[in-house]
């Protein structure tokens, strides 16, 4: 089985999983590696879109950067994409920006879609002042949102405008939609109250604040829980099949919020008293189009998820500049192999990875993956079908993959001794008071040498 992946059987695993699911919190629903800083003028364009459509030897937004005294006006940006379109926005005034971004939303979708490299954005971002940046958020809000490499807490401010703005637009759009167009406004609508509803602190939680927001087909989305920009400890929560923004997100950000908390008491406890404690922040990230029963067989949606995590942990990695976080990935189902497809590419490291009911990927080892110390923890409980299947190409969970044993099954902390439950199917990893959820809070914020491995 390690050598392939056999269809039908995927297809009865599958099925049992989707079953599962009922069993769990998503039933409870009701709706629906070394970090460097670099001069722009030192950058070689990266991207397609940096490039002038003539093919002159400069960047054209090069130029403009360079010329402080250049004029911009709506018309001249028509004919800029990437970081020049960026630097051209950032010239013009409210009126001026808004005029533009309603009349040409194509050149935004554009430039979302091919954005210049991280670290130009961030950059780029810097060197603007507090007035240029609230108008771009004011009359851009998703653009600014969205871009990988501004600073966490301005995209939050960002998203929220256009959180707001959206949904008062597809209000009104609906009173008079009819037929298709009237099930793509509602389902767009579904996505967006979902997103709201994620977005409210359960009591005496962290505050939450809203990274990414995506509405197209079945959304993307992603709930920041504490401060991304300053946390010492920084944790990513990739899901897997079923768990799209509009059935999962309030679900995912729970999940974030108990990863959280546990954080927060492992760091209570490590803190000698009087000391300063750190701080940690999860983000309950759906930054992708997670597969369904029909879908999950492929791997097309792993490979595109892969391209946004990798865009978001370089965003990170920009922004934070000298202060990087403790960077860790925990990865569930499917959400393991895009995470283990994103951390095979080599180009931005974490430092630490876990993977629960995981069917693997084309990843052979440890080795691969750019994770820092080889800090890759593979947890199974019993009763997990996904588990040691090799759905797609390896076993994670197999000796010779080289991770490390995450314990599952139940076992005493090895601090204090109170007994950690145990987790048993495809989708109790993350219960509060369980062995697993424990072991994260500690691998999380780099005590993994107090985690239990199943041995005890």
């Amino acid at each position: 089985m390690r050598e392939g992946t056999y269809p039908a059987l995927l297809f009865d695993v599958a099925a049992v999983l989707t079953a599962s699911l009922t069993l769990g919190r998503v039933s409870e629903l009701s709706g629906v590696p070394e970090f460097q800083t670099t001069s722009i003028a030192e950058r070689l364009p990266s991207r397609v879109s940096d490039v002038p459509a003539g093919g002159e030897a400069a960047p054209l937004w090069l130029n403009l950067s360079a010329s402080p005294g250049t004029s911009v006006d709506v018309a001249s940006l028509q004919t800029l994409s990437g970081a020049g379109l960026l630097v051209g926005m950032s010239r013009l005034s409210l009126g001026d920006l808004s005029t533009f971004a309603a009349a040409h939303p194509a050149q935004i979708d554009a430039l979302l879609s091919s954005p210049p490299a991280s670290t130009a954005v961030t950059e780029w971002w810097s060197g603007l002042g507090a007035e240029s940046r609230t108008t771009l958020a004011r009359a851009v809000p998703r653009l600014v949102g969205n871009l990988d490499g501004v600073p966490a807490r301005q995209r939050a401010t960002a998203n929220l405008r256009y959180l707001g703005r959206t949904l008062s637009d597809v209000r009104a759009d609906l009173a008079d939609a009819t037929g298709p167009e009237r099930t793509r406004l509602e389902g767009e609508l579904a996505v967006l109250r979902q997103v709201k509803e994620a977005l409210r602190p359960s009591e005496g939680g962290p505050l939450r604040s809203l990274i990414l927001l995506d509405t197209l087909a079945g959304g993307r989305a992603a709930i920041a829980l504490g401060d991304p920009d300053t946390a010492d400890y920084l944790s990513y929560l990739v899901p897997g099949m079923n768990y799209g923004v509009r059935e999962q997100l309030v679900n995912w950000a729970t999940t974030a919020d108990d990863l959280y908390r546990e954080q927060a008491k492992v760091l209570a406890r490590r803190t000698a008293h009087g000391e300063p404690r750190p701080t940690v922040a999860t983000i309950a990230w759906i930054g992708y189009e997670t597969p369904d029963l029909f879908s999950v067989g492929g791997l097309d949606r792993a490979e595109a998820g892969a391209d946004f995590l990798e865009d978001s942990w370089l965003g990170v990695r920009s922004a934070r500049g000298a202060e990087q976080p403790f960077l860790s990935v925990f990865g569930h189902s499917y959400g393991t192999t895009v995470s283990l497809t994103a951390l095979a590419r080599g180009s931005v490291g974490v430092d630490a990875f876990v993977m629960v009911g995981s069917p693997g990927s084309g990843i052979q080892s440890v080795a691969e993956l750019s994770v820092a110390h080889g800090n890759v923890f593979v947890g199974e409980a019993d009763w997990d079908p996904a588990v040691n299947s090799a759905f797609f190409g390896s076993d994670p969970g197999a000796a010779a993959y080289g991770a490390h044993t995450l314990g599952v099954d139940g076992a005493r902390d090895r601090v204090t001794g109170k007994w950690l439950n145990g987790s048993l199917g495809h989708n109790a990893y993350f219960t509060p008071g369980s062995e697993s959820l424990h072991n994260m809070a500690l691998i999380g914020t780099d005590n993994a040498k107090l985690a239990t491995n199943g041995s005890e």
